[in-house]
Protein backbone atom coordinates (compact mmCIF):
# COMPACT_ATOMS: atom_id res chain seq x y z
CA UNK A 1 0.00 0.00 0.00
CA UNK A 2 1.19 3.24 -0.73
CA UNK A 3 1.05 5.51 1.84
CA UNK A 4 -0.06 9.47 1.59
CA UNK A 5 3.66 10.66 1.93
CA UNK A 6 5.00 8.28 -1.07
CA UNK A 7 2.02 9.61 -3.22
CA UNK A 8 2.89 13.43 -2.54
CA UNK A 9 6.56 12.91 -3.13
CA UNK A 10 5.67 11.07 -6.46
CA UNK A 11 3.62 13.21 -7.41
CA UNK A 12 5.65 16.56 -7.13
CA UNK A 13 8.60 14.32 -9.17
CA UNK A 14 5.95 14.21 -11.94
CA UNK A 15 5.28 17.97 -11.37
CA UNK A 16 9.02 19.06 -11.56
CA UNK A 17 9.63 16.60 -14.52
CA UNK A 18 6.70 17.93 -16.27
CA UNK A 19 8.02 21.35 -15.06
CA UNK A 20 11.69 21.30 -16.78
CA UNK A 21 10.37 19.87 -20.09
CA UNK A 22 8.18 22.53 -20.13
CA UNK A 23 10.90 25.33 -19.31
CA UNK A 24 13.27 23.70 -21.75
CA UNK A 25 10.14 23.37 -24.17
CA UNK A 26 9.97 27.22 -23.99
CA UNK A 27 13.33 27.77 -24.45
CA UNK A 28 14.06 25.80 -27.38
CA UNK A 29 10.85 25.27 -29.21
CA UNK A 30 12.18 23.70 -32.08
CA UNK A 31 12.09 26.07 -35.05
CA UNK A 32 15.82 27.56 -34.77
CA UNK A 33 17.29 30.68 -35.78
CA UNK A 34 14.32 33.00 -36.52
CA UNK A 35 14.30 36.34 -38.87
CA UNK A 36 12.83 39.04 -37.29
CA UNK A 37 9.19 40.07 -38.49
CA UNK A 38 9.58 42.78 -41.82
CA UNK A 39 6.61 45.04 -40.36
CA UNK A 40 8.26 48.07 -41.97
CA UNK A 41 11.09 48.96 -44.16
CA UNK A 42 14.42 48.57 -42.61
CA UNK A 43 16.41 52.00 -41.48
CA UNK A 44 19.67 52.16 -44.11
CA UNK A 45 21.37 54.06 -41.35
CA UNK A 46 21.20 50.35 -38.54
CA UNK A 47 21.91 48.06 -40.81
CA UNK A 48 25.27 46.67 -40.86
CA UNK A 49 28.54 47.18 -42.95
CA UNK A 50 28.46 43.53 -43.94
CA UNK A 51 24.59 43.38 -45.32
CA UNK A 52 24.05 42.43 -48.86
Amino acid sequence: MITAMTSVIILLAIVAVLGIAMIKLLAHDGRGPQRPPTSHAPDPQFRSPWAA
